[in-house]
């Protein structure tokens, strides 16, 4: 039985130690659900470099989709990937059923989801991961220790007892997770020049939004920033603001760069000043943006407030909602609506 993804598309021994300037991750994220609904995936697979995702597959297509112009396999195809996804589709779809048959669940909607891969750190340790969930909750994970494999789950040990009699298996997982995983971020790092060494200035916007009772929620916003990580900071009067009165939030936007707002809620009083510090790797000096107290607090439709946001993105979220239930309401009718034609 197969139970694992070997690393073996873009393997590559090095010699020198691997060095990096950023944290870095490299994961594999698979999903297969019992949804006989044929005209949306009941498999799809994704394979990602920190935030940037390489390439797509699903159960539809049944080939491996590039999402990047720079991936590309020194040992294999995409054919050959296409054919070893399809493999492992099949391995999960069976498994996802004996865990059905285990569980004694014939009915209802269920999903089975897997990540594998492996995080290099700055300081030069590493994490690795391989583990299943099941409808959202832990049910069998990797112990890279003992290399044995852990029942999250009660259901889960049967599992886990049939997988841990194979020691050979075991050792080789151990092997390629620690061995593989890591040169693979050295060397997609290297054919993703273009994207990972790029250096995006952010614009930072600052604005004042009232609450009640005199209270306002101050909120510095950078964006288009890349790469992620950025250093942001609120003063009063020239005095540092504690973190843990602040909020912070860093989402990906659709260009491959990322939107960070720190926010704070303030009482503001009169000679009061506020500056947003901000410092980030294309800049050779921190920015710093000030804001002070007005009577007419300036608004800024470019930078929305979080409440703004969010009622938007459940706005975008309910319309995909009703067009895919729409979709799907079509074809089971039409379907209905042939056979009643055609018995």
């Amino acid at each position: 039985m197969e139970i694992y993804r070997v690393f073996g598309v873009l393997l590559l021994f090095l010699s020198t130690p691997y060095v990096f300037a950023d944290s870095h991750s490299h994961y594999f994220f698979m999903t297969v659900t019992n949804d006989p609904t044929p005209d949306f995936p009941s498999y799809y697979t994704t394979r990602a470099i920190d935030d940037v995702t390489l390439y797509w597959y699903d159960s539809v297509n049944e080939i491996v989709e590039c999402r990047v112009p720079w991936f590309k396999s020194t040992s294999a195809t995409l054919l050959d990937e296409s054919i070893s996804e399809y493999k492992h589709q099949n391995y999960l779809q069976r498994f996802l059923q004996a865990v059905l048959f285990l569980r004694k669940e014939t009915e209802g909607y269920h999903v089975l989801q897997v990540i594998e891969g492996c995080t290099a750190y700055e300081n030069g340790t590493t994490e690795t991961v391989a583990s299943y969930h099941y409808d959202g909750n832990p049910f069998i994970s990797f112990n890279m220790t003992t290399a044995k494999w852990i029942a999250d789950s009660a259901n889960a040990q049967y599992f886990a007892e049939r997988w841990n009699k194979n020691t050979t298996v075991a050792e080789e997982i151990r092997n390629l997770l620690l061995n593989s995983c890591i040169p693979h971020i050295q060397e997609l790092l290297l054919l993703g020049n273009c994207t990972f060494n790029r250096r995006e200035q952010p614009v930072v916007r600052v604005t004042q939004h009232p609450i009640t009772n005199g209270s306002s929620r101050l909120s510095c916003r950078a964006y288009g920033h890349y790469p992620k990580d950025i250093a942001m900071m609120w003063y009063r009067n020239g005095q540092k603001i504690a973190a843990e009165v602040m909020d912070r939030v860093t989402v990906p936007l659709p260009d491959l760069v990322y939107l960070t707002s720190l926010s704070l809620t303030i009482t503001p009083l009169a000679g009061d000043s506020y500056t947003c510090e901000v410092s980030h790797s294309s800049r050779a000096s921190p920015f710093l943006h000030d804001w002070k107290l007005s009577d007419d607090p300036p608004h800024h439709p470019s930078a929305p407030s979080n409440g703004a946001v969010i009622a938007s993105c459940l706005a975008v979220i309910l319309l995909l909602g009703i067009i895919v239930f729409g979709s799907v309401s079509l074809g089971k009718s039409r379907r209905q609506s042939d056979r009643l034609t055609n018995p």
